[in-house]
């Protein structure tokens, strides 16, 4: 796949630490253009504190935050088909407590308003035996490289970016509140142009909260004390990748 300089853009996060570790989205860059401005300022404006969640039910588990206030969407746009870097810093993810799990990628289109939203994967990263957890990859690399759907309709889309820890995993958050899935998610807005502007997708559309149960196979691992899964097998959680439905 062709992709444009002009149509990546990099997700910086960093991880502070204070007992359990955190993490969260600065902001987004288009690399290649000297009047883009740093995107920050496309984060909700009621983005909640950088530590995880771990009840699936909370309002805030999107996102992490309390609504979808997002400021205006400035002009610069990413091309559907194009290829984008989700990268974070690599020092900041090296301190305190050592995440271990996979990473998803979400979009949800805005065209009905950012209420009751309709999510879909289009991305994920879990484990392998060579490069190890999503978040193993991201420590060495400081980034993931994310293809964008290229027959997405052209508007406005919220990207959620989605890490699993799955350190405590072993127990549901409900039997035990100490242990449980933490899932650290941040979401940013921005406008898709181009591409082959076909219709929303129907299959695979789910709610957040609502697309995971604690006991999904991919939550509730007991991994090895080396911080492997079982076997060296695992499955990340979700509904079908966006171009797996096609």
């Amino acid at each position: 796949m062709v992709s444009k300089i002009s149509s990546i853009f990099a997700l910086v996060a960093v991880m502070a630490v204070s007992g359990n570790a955190q993490t969260q989205i600065q902001g987004i860059t288009f690399a290649g253009s000297e009047d883009a401005p740093n995107s920050s300022h496309n984060l909700p404006k009621n983005a909640l504190a950088v530590a995880p969640i771990s009840d699936l039910k909370s309002k805030a588990f999107a996102c992490r935050t309390s609504g979808f206030n997002f400021p205006k969407v400035e002009s610069y746009e990413a091309t559907g088909g194009e290829m984008f870097i989700v990268a974070w810093d690599k020092q900041a993810l090296t301190k305190g407590p050592q995440i271990k799990g996979p990473c998803n990628h979400w979009l949800a289109s805005t065209a009905s308003g950012t209420d009751n939203l309709k999510w879909f994967r289009i991305g994920e990263r879990g484990y392998t035996a060579e490069d190890g957890w999503c978040t193993d990859v991201i420590r060495r690399d400081g980034q993931l490289v994310v293809s964008m759907p290229d027959d997405l309709p052209v508007g406005e889309y919220i990207f959620r970016n989605e890490i699993i820890d799955l350190t405590y995993a072993g127990k549901t958050n409900a039997d035990d509140p100490t242990m449980g899935a933490q899932f650290y998610a941040d979401c940013l807005k921005y406008k898709v142009a181009g591409g082959k502007n076909q219709k929303m997708p129907t299959e695979g559309l789910v709610s957040l909260p609502g697309a995971y149960l604690a006991t999904d196979k991919g939550l509730l691992v007991n991994l090895t004390a080396e911080g492997k899964p079982p076997g060296d097998k695992y499955t990340v959680p979700g509904p079908a990748l966006h171009n797996q439905r096609k």
